[in-house]
């Protein structure tokens, strides 16, 4: 988030209702390429709407969204909606999500949910959407997995196995909403370690999550939301020790 080098992310002034509820009023950021950055904050302060607006699952009502130099004005939708279309259509290739729910296909073995998206969105062989796609299983711990199907996973095998297909279209983001929300204790850690595995490859990831001890040992930087605007933005960990809104120390007040 320095001024040192072009940001691999820029946000500026992101705006989005729903009617005449405002969920997300003047969200601005920059995040480099490589960060990892955790976003908290309580329940239904747009947390997730901010995940879905950079994965052009929502559109911006105002202001303007940039990754990998790919951007989009939400003037621009309202001038010409088939352009913004296809820019966002480009930037969600660069983009993976990872959800709270894990919405791998029930039908389809793990190699079948991981190399699908490959062959039918990127014209992929067969042959090489099935490397890729056991060398991603490898990495997120489920070589041997690559023939069974999603019912015969724990909540962790399945995220993880979420995480790879994602993966497989090569972004240079990844974004994960709630992604141990609903995995049993001992199912968390293993989905945890895998986001820190692809820190240490240089992934840029945003994560938003209830997990504070991940996001305090493991973000680059944090981002502290409440009622759809970001109130403060630390480096490393300073937030836990210092925080500076009495906003963020009563919020953390509930977990530390």
């Amino acid at each position: 988030m320095s001024n040192c080098t072009k940001p691999l992310i820029h946000v500026s002034n992101l705006c989005k209702s729903y009617g005449n509820s405002k969920i997300l009023s003047g969200i601005s950021f920059d995040i480099e390429s490589g960060d990892l950055v955790s976003v908290i904050g309580p329940s239904g302060c747009g947390k997730s709407t901010l995940l879905r607006c950079l994965n052009c699952l929502e559109v911006l009502d105002d202001g303007e969204i940039s990754i990998d130099s790919i951007r989009l004005l939400a003037s621009d939708h309202r001038k010409n909606e088939s352009l913004f279309s296809r820019r966002a259509n480009r930037l969600r290739l660069n983009v993976g999500m990872v959800f709270q729910e894990f919405n791998l296909f029930p039908h389809k073995t793990l190699l079948g949910n991981i190399t699908l998206a490959q062959t039918v969105v990127k014209s992929e062989s067969v042959g090489k959407a099935r490397d890729l796609a056991m060398f991603l299983l490898e990495k997120v711990g489920l070589g041997n997995f690559g023939e069974r199907y999603p019912w015969s996973l724990s909540g962790g095998q399945k995220q993880r196995a979420a995480i790879a297909r994602a993966l497989a279209m090569k972004p240079k983001v990844m974004l994960y909403d709630e992604p141990t929300s609903s995995l049993d204790p001992e199912m968390i850690e293993e989905v945890l370690q895998v986001m820190r595995d692809l820190d240490n490859d240089g992934m840029t990831q945003i994560i938003v999550t209830h997990e504070m001890r991940f996001a305090k040992d493991a973000s680059d930087y944090i981002i502290y939301m409440e009622n759809g605007e970001i109130v403060e933005i630390s480096d490393e960990d300073e937030i836990f020790i210092n925080p500076q809104d009495d906003r963020t120390r009563r919020f953390l007040k509930r977990y530390m």
